[in-house]
């Protein structure tokens, strides 16, 4: 079985005492085994900083597949949250690989907003 955020880190968070929708998303993607997450899962991670480290590889294999996938709100809101996220910032063959799948990606795919903040990020 894939391993967990939690097991990777050797730490189980308490059980949370705000009940919000994020928060048990959070909670939820801890306890999940990595090849079990789903994009929205990753993008929430990514945004959070939720085990994101032990996720670079995942988030990379998808965004080489589909740079523009829409995990949830719209297209390329995976690849803005990874771009934001400090791995990119701090990772720089990380950072590398995710511009290499921006570079491959049909900026007709993504709205008008998201090109730019993609062009942004990029640096």
């Amino acid at each position: 079985m894939s391993p967990t955020i939690e097991t990777l880190e050797g730490s189980v968070w308490p059980e949370p005492d705000f009940k919000s929708t994020l928060v048990l998303t959070a909670h939820a993607l801890r306890k999940k085994p990595l090849d079990h997450l789903t994009p929205n899962e990753l993008r929430v991670a990514f945004q959070q900083n939720i085990g994101a480290d032990f996720l670079k590889a995942l988030a990379l294999e998808i965004l080489q597949k589909n740079p523009a996938i829409d995990s949830m709100y719209f297209e390329g809101d995976l690849l803005l949250a990874v771009m934001r996220s400090r791995q990119f910032q701090e990772d720089a063959e990380f950072r590398a690989k995710i511009i290499e799948c921006v570079d491959r990606a049909s900026h007709q795919a993504f709205g008008a907003d998201t090109s730019n903040e993609i062009k942004n990020l990029r640096g």
